[in-house]
């Protein structure tokens, strides 16, 4: 469930314990606190508003526009504008929900934060605003109504951003995009070592700068999530099989302590290494079951 703080008697409409939403006057200032990591979508319905956090972000949304971001738990949001009829609409998606919705190999985090700060300016997103703000009818038609466009705004924010990503992938030069899958391949075939940054421009002979960048831009994510997402993914296959003890896996994929790997492996997965031998109850757990249940409402 999303935990909010609000400041101006503000109540957002809950249209799920995931998802919650309003359109804001932001003329005398909106401030909001989240105590959870969340994915938060900024859309300038009419006039001009400015954005402010307390990680020192701050930037302009022109009418129109709109923004997708993720913020971690207990950020500070400052929503104003200097125009008195301003108006903006204001939707937070819980993070853990959202990301269950999309593949493991294409997480939207990373793809979310390539293109942070940047601002999106695309009239079909307006459209989808639009008919949010004039669902009507009975109350439980509406809020699957609700649930689905503001989905809808999520999936049109996700796919702007992650158009103009693929082109600046097509600009990467060849020889660049050489570089980093030689980097690529060198995780890919070393699970137990993990690799720095220093190490990688090293051995493939680039900067490291660059390979930062441009390994982002190739594959939608950081060298150091790519690298857990391997050691992750090796571990749960290995677990699978039942043929080795934790500690044995966990030296296999870097770990010289079992219990760090196992407090990695709940961070990344969400459940102990071990809980995967019985019963799958990885996926069998309540919050996958609430997660069926939402999407069902949603279809």
């Amino acid at each position: 469930m999303i935990s909010t703080v609000l400041d101006n008697n503000y109540n957002l409409q809950k249209i799920s314990e995931h998802i919650h939403f309003d359109e804001l006057s932001p003329y005398k200032g909106c401030k909001f606190k989240i105590h959870e990591d969340v994915y938060v979508s900024i859309i300038a319905t009419k006039e001009t508003s400015f954005y402010t956090t307390s990680a020192t972000e701050s930037f302009k949304l022109q009418e129109g526009y709109s923004f997708l971001k993720y913020l971690s738990k207990d950020t500070l949001i400052e929503i104003k504008s200097l125009a008195i009829n301003s108006k903006c609409l204001f939707i937070i998606y819980s993070k853990d929900f959202i990301d269950r919705l999309g593949t493991e190999e294409h997480r939207f985090f990373q793809l979310i934060q390539i293109y942070t700060p940047h601002t999106i300016q695309d009239v079909a997103i307006h459209s989808s605003v639009v008919e949010l703000l004039q669902v009507n009818g009975p109350a439980y038609l509406r809020n699957i109504q609700q649930k689905s466009k503001v989905l809808e705004i999520f999936f049109k924010q996700l796919t702007f951003i992650s158009n103009l990503q693929e082109k600046d992938t097509v600009n990467l030069r060849l020889e660049e995009i050489k570089k980093v899958e030689k980097a690529k391949k060198l995780i890919d075939e070393n699970i137990s070592n993990t690799y720095t940054i220093p190490e990688l421009s090293r051995i493939i002979g680039t900067n490291e700068q660059y390979l930062k960048q441009h390994f982002k831009q190739q594959y939608g994510m950081t060298i150091r999530s790519y690298i857990l997402k391997n050691k992750m993914n090796h571990a749960k296959e290995l677990l699978l099989k039942g043929d080795h003890k934790v500690a044995v896996i966990a030296n296999k994929i870097g770990y010289k302590h079992a219990t760090h790997f196992t407090t990695a492996f709940k961070r990344y997965f969400g459940f102990l290494p071990n809980s995967i031998r019985f019963n799958w109850i990885a996926y069998l757990s309540p919050y996958y079951l609430d997660l069926e249940l939402e999407l069902l409402c949603i279809l």
